[in-house]
């Protein structure tokens, strides 16, 4: 019986951990350009990549408007911030991975720090 009560605080604990660490490194995805806040997801940046590739085949422009996380209009040039955004996107993703390896070794409730 005890043997389960420790594998099951062992569990929870570890969970409030992943849980912890997701919630830490969402915070860290958001960028700033041209006096604008955006929070990098995976929305944004298909956008992005879908008005450079237009950009590229039809001969438009890389610049347009677009609302940041407060709804305020900003002109962007979509080259640019793709750049910030995907330099955002990978060093905020492997500390993640590099975290979470080293949670996932974790074996004691003990051992998983808050």
């Amino acid at each position: 019986m005890e043997n389960l009560e420790s594998y099951a605080r062992e569990r929870f604990e570890l969970n409030r951990q992943k849980q912890t660490l997701k919630e830490q490194q969402q915070q860290r995805l958001t960028v700033t350009y041209n006096g604008g806040l955006f929070r990098v997801d995976m929305t944004l940046l298909n956008y992005l990549y879908m008005k450079n590739a237009n950009a590229g085949l039809f001969n438009q422009s890389t610049k347009c408007i677009i609302p940041d996380s407060y709804d305020t209009p900003i002109e962007i040039d979509c080259v640019e911030l793709v750049e910030l955004c995907e330099a955002r996107w990978n060093e905020v993703h492997n500390d993640w991975y590099n975290e979470y390896q080293e949670l996932k070794t974790k074996r004691k409730a003990g051992d998983v720090s808050v």
